[in-house]
């Protein structure tokens, strides 16, 4: 038996070809009786709309552009694994195919791959702050788009993020609360727009309780490209100080564990010496040991909540910015108690 097609539906139903697939794709614009006949077709007949069938009516590609730097994978950085199982779980509900892609990670001398140039995909999702001149050369194409996990500092684009500044002065007071005023400060200044916002919410935390830290405590130059290295090579400063801190706030997780492996390999103890805290609850954050005390990031719903908003996008609809909670406080092990009982 062959395959029915969107045309068979149609004129089993006495309607367009272009009317089922509205009933296909919930859209507006069919009567409740029409929208009734054809899914009562569609059940009877086990019909399942094919993908080239779905292009050629709605004039779609039904791909998605996942948009990365070169050399950078969302299967290698444990935070963006999580946000792209939570875009990819989405996708499936809408039918869209998800297509992993890269663009140069410096200089403004850049060419979009193919499915970009070409328009072969409905929306394009970034991943961290992208240059303007990238999105605005999206914006001319006529793609939609929307950036995860940005730092902006203004609303001049669509985006889903986590508030660091909030997560930054949670994560410090925690420690403050648990009698540490002597804290160390591990980020990484390669994004600017993040690292104002966890310097401005560690800084608030200090500033609101009078504590103030020697400057060689406060170490920038951790990385996403030299995670485990950069922030070992961070924490080798802070204990090269005389005065050694009680407690290291680090932006990430990974930059904690990181900074825990360097303290325990000039044996400090974790947290009977050093205390640590962290942003994001990656999954390794639970297994390493001790288990690392964070703010929990949702990067599931980030992804999730993205892949809504492009889909609203590439239909025309008005869509709002999002900003995820970002003061879940997860207790574990890392955080010593120095306050009296």
């Amino acid at each position: 038996m062959e395959r029915l097609t969107i045309k068979d539906i149609a004129r089993m139903a006495g309607v367009s070809p272009t009317v089922v697939s509205f009933v296909i794709n919930n859209k507006p614009g069919v009567s409740s009786s029409t929208r009734k006949k054809v899914i009562e077709i569609i059940k009877e007949t086990n019909f399942r709309p094919s993908l080239s069938s779905r292009r050629l009516i709605l004039k779609k590609s039904f791909n998605i552009s996942i948009v990365v730097r070169k050399g950078a994978s969302p299967f290698n950085n444990l935070f963006y694994f999580e946000i792209a199982q939570g875009l990819l779980e989405k996708s499936k509900e809408y039918g869209y195919n998800i297509v992993f892609t890269d663009i140069p990670a410096l200089g403004d001398k850049f060419e979009f791959p193919e499915i970009i140039k070409q328009k072969d995909t409905d929306g394009v999702i970034f991943f961290q702050d992208t240059e303007s001149y990238i999105l605005n050369e999206i914006e001319n194409l006529g793609i939609p788009c929307v950036v995860i996990d940005a730092h902006p500092d203004n609303d001049a684009y669509s985006y889903v993020m986590a508030d660091y500044e909030k997560a930054a002065y949670t994560a410090t007071m925690h420690l403050i609360e648990n009698g540490h005023t002597d804290i160390a400060f591990i980020t990484s200044c390669t994004s600017p727009n993040f690292y104002t916002q966890v310097f401005s919410g560690f800084k608030k935390a200090l500033d609101g309780k009078g504590i103030s830290i020697p400057s060689s405590w406060i170490q920038i130059d951790a990385n996403d490209e030299r995670n485990e290295e950069s922030a070992y090579e961070c924490m080798e400063r802070i204990l090269s100080t005389k005065n050694k801190p009680t407690a290291v706030f680090c932006a990430v997780d990974m930059y904690a564990a990181s900074a825990i492996k360097c303290a325990k390999a000039h044996g400090y103890r974790v947290p009977e010496d050093i205390s640590f805290v962290g942003i994001d609850d990656i999954i390794l954050s639970r297994y390493i040991e001790p288990a690392l005390t964070t703010i929990r990031i949702d990067k599931k719903l980030m992804g999730s909540l993205a892949m809504e908003m492009i889909i609203k996008k590439i239909d025309g609809q008005h869509v709002e910015n999002v900003i995820v909670a970002s003061d879940n406080l997860i207790v574990r092990d890392s955080v010593r108690n120095l306050r009296p009982e």
